[in-house]
């Protein structure tokens, strides 16, 4: 059974993303990473919570019901290699998400790489408009202002992309020192979600 109280009190300014974890999502996630951390927001994902354990999902729900909000990417309805099976962690996520809505102070968005797909792949969730990025790491910046931007003071495109631009350096420069592939790696994350507070803060995109 998941926990009933959130275990720590709800920042505002965290922000869950429950997107897929895959080479040609890389520059999309780090995108997402850039936009809110030039927004002053946090992120947080699964890669925070240690893999394996009977406790695993408990710890998922408890990390975003400590989140103010949470994105949830639901591009990838085809079926995976080498199994052969459908994606269901993303999905599985976002219904989370939507129950943690009901009881608690709990934004959460839904992202989608192409228009009106979401009506036949999840139409239950028909009246929540999702916010299209076209498989692009542009198109993931301008969902992020879509979402979490204000009418003022908000950061240009271009100085957005600059930022999703150097942490995409550092992720190169950090998979090459760790040997792995991608930037879904807990290290990695922590450090660009570092990087990235600490370079908007350099270019005073937030205070």
């Amino acid at each position: 059974m998941l926990h009933a109280e959130p275990l720590a009190p709800v920042d505002g300014r965290d922000v869950f993303l429950n997107v897929p974890f895959d080479t040609e999502y890389a520059p999309l996630f780090l995108a997402l990473i850039a936009g809110l951390a030039a927004l002053g927001r946090t992120p947080h994902c699964v890669l925070e919570v240690p893999s394996g354990g009977r406790n695993r999902l408990e710890r998922i729900f408890r990390l975003m019901e400590s989140c103010g909000a949470s994105i949830h990417d639901l591009s990838r309805i085809t079926l995976s290699d080498p199994q052969g099976v459908p994606r269901f962690n993303m999905p599985f996520e976002l219904g989370m998400a939507y129950a943690l809505a009901q009881k608690a102070s709990h934004d959460f968005f839904v992202l989608e790489e192409k228009p009106f797909r979401l009506q036949a792949s999840l139409s239950d969730l028909n009246g929540h408009d999702p916010h299209i990025h076209d498989s692009t790491p542009s198109g993931a910046l301008r969902c992020v202002l879509d979402c979490f931007g204000a009418s003022s003071g908000v950061p240009s495109m271009s100085a957005l992309e600059s930022l999703a631009r150097q942490l995409s350096k550092l992720a190169l420069k950090l998979q090459r020192e760790v040997g792995v592939t991608g930037p879904f790696h807990p290290y990695i994350f922590r450090r660009i979600v570092t990087a990235g507070i600490e370079i908007a803060k350099n270019r005073s995109l937030i205070q």
